[in-house]
């Protein structure tokens, strides 16, 4: 029982890590394609990746502790022969009769390979829309793709295959995705399919909230924070390996500025007149009224509003120390205050930086449709 469990809490564990790192990538890129937030939607890509994770543990885990671990006779045998679990049964209950088999490892090995695979059948046709024909060619290939992994050892990474590569668990599995395609279609697994919205690029334009504001400066604070701990984080692993060092000032100072260009900075000079998170979400910058801001009120408005707010934090906030700029960090969570009090008491919602600005938001599809 508790070789059963522990893969489980491993996968839960898993999911949670990664949708709490990716989870607003997620929904940024969500709100951008359709328009909105979904909350089944949401759910449906949560209990996705959940099972990715779970799939994953499940058929990989343990890993050998070492390189060499697998290879010892008997271990990591591959089994070509199709069918060869029909002899596993007929020996099973020729020894432990009908009984005895019921409750056997060899029959719930294959029942557990189908049943492993068959949320994958009902997740191909409830969240990607597909059907049957499509569940089964995709528990074929993430089948096919797992019996490699094991027969080569993660592909190198191990010397010997640490797990026995089974034709049969290809069969079995691809007939998991297959009887879960099919059961996809009963009404119970109705709440896995997101609402059938269209592309948002064709969609009417919505008013301007606050909420759909706020939720455009998540996404920015998310794509800085994110670029930021990615390149930062590859260079530091780059220097561990051997590669050349790299001083704080790159890490504290030059990075975040390069990234905050790229969001903020570079987007709001464009047509677009956006920041990538503002984009997500639909919003454009206007001279207050529906026309387009011009270039350099578009960049005031995102200097002095959240793309300098972003930058000053990054570079008040080290990896390799506390606070190297106190005093900064001290001005900016006082700046940030003052902003958010007068974001929400702000009766026209224009913002401390879109008072300062003569800016303001819209739909970017009513400039669009205007435009067209």
């Amino acid at each position: 029982m508790q070789t059963m469990i522990w893969p489980a809490a491993i996968a839960v564990l898993g999911a949670a890590l990664f949708l709490g790192a990716a989870g607003i990538f997620l929904l940024a890129v969500q709100y951008r394609r359709h328009g909105r937030l979904s909350w089944r939607r949401t759910i449906t890509t949560a209990t996705a990746a959940i099972y990715g994770f779970g799939l994953f543990s499940y058929t990989m885990l343990p890993l050998p502790e070492t390189r060499e671990a697998a290879c010892f006779t008997g271990l990591g045998i591959t089994q070509t022969d199709p069918g060869h679990f029909l002899y596993d049964f007929r020996a099973s209950i020729a020894e432990l009769g009908l009984r005895g088999f019921a409750t056997s490892f060899v029959l719930w090995q294959v029942l557990f390979n189908i049943i492993l695979f068959m949320p994958l059948g009902i997740l191909a046709v409830r969240w990607l829309r597909g059907n049957i024909f499509t569940g089964m060619v995709l528990g074929f290939a993430a089948s096919l793709t797992i019996e490699l992994t094991q027969y080569t050892g993660i592909w190198g990474l191990y010397n010997c295959a640490y797990r026995v590569a089974d034709v049969d668990d290809l069969i079995m599995n691809t007939g998991g995705a297959f009887i879960g395609a099919v059961f996809a279609y009963l009404p119970i697994f109705g709440f896995l399919t997101g609402p059938k919205e269209g592309d948002a690029r064709y969609a009417a334009p919505r008013r301007v909230t606050r909420s759909r504001r706020a939720l455009a400066n998540v996404f920015d604070a998310a794509i800085t924070t994110g670029a930021v701990f990615a390149i930062t984080g590859t260079l530091s692993l780059i220097e561990r390996l051997g590669g050349p060092a790299t001083n704080e000032r790159l890490m504290n100072f030059w990075i975040p500025l390069v990234v905050v260009f790229f969001v903020f900075v570079l987007p709001s000079l464009s047509p677009g007149r956006a920041t990538l998170g503002q984009r997500c979400a639909w919003l454009i910058v206007t001279d207050g009224g529906t026309n387009r801001a011009s270039a350099g009120r578009a960049l005031s408005r995102s200097i002095i509003g959240f793309g300098g707010i972003t930058f000053l934090f990054q570079i008040s906030t080290s990896l390799t120390e506390v606070s190297p700029y106190p005093v900064l960090n001290m001005l900016v969570t006082a700046y940030i205050a003052v902003s958010a009090v007068f974001f929400l008491s702000d009766g026209h919602q224009q913002g401390l930086a879109g008072k300062a600005t003569g800016t303001g938001f819209i739909d970017r599809r009513a400039i669009s449709i205007r435009e067209h």
